[in-house]
């Protein structure tokens, strides 16, 4: 059964994911922008390393929008992707707890918060429910 056809609405946790891996996205796509405007070619990277990052932070974005938007239709393989990205997530930040710079320390801590709260959020009753992992009674 297509979970666009079931009788009952969506549960809040669906609609909460989804949000915040909509805002993932939206951070994924704001960083993109920030990075095309400071491309040079001074840096680490030479000019053609710093144009593929880009096109992988654009591509990133905008493949977590896509998740997003078919978890929240009930798609269920859209699950594993926010997983994977999530454990990406809280590996990434728990290095960025290291830095000297605190604005980097709370967003660290405010990555590792969010990707925290959509794992628990993912293995909810009401979301496994939704998905049609568990049965509707």
């Amino acid at each position: 059964m297509n979970n666009e056809e079931t009788e009952f609405p969506r549960p809040t946790t669906v609609v909460v994911i989804a949000g915040l891996v909509l805002l993932e996205a939206l951070a994924v796509l704001a960083y993109a922008v920030n990075y095309a405007f400071n491309i040079s070619g001074d840096g680490a990277l030479n000019l053609g390393g710093q144009l593929f990052m880009l096109a992988l932070c654009l591509l990133l974005a905008v493949w977590q929008g896509a998740v997003a938007v078919n978890f929240f239709k009930g798609k269920a393989f859209t699950r594993a992707p926010i997983i994977v990205w999530q454990l990406f997530q809280l590996i990434l930040s728990v290095s960025f707890l290291k830095s000297d710079i605190m604005g980097v320390i709370i967003g660290a801590i405010l990555s590792i918060a969010i990707a925290g709260t959509i794992v628990v959020l993912l293995f909810a009753p009401q979301t496994t429910r939704f998905l049609g992992d568990r049965p509707q009674n």
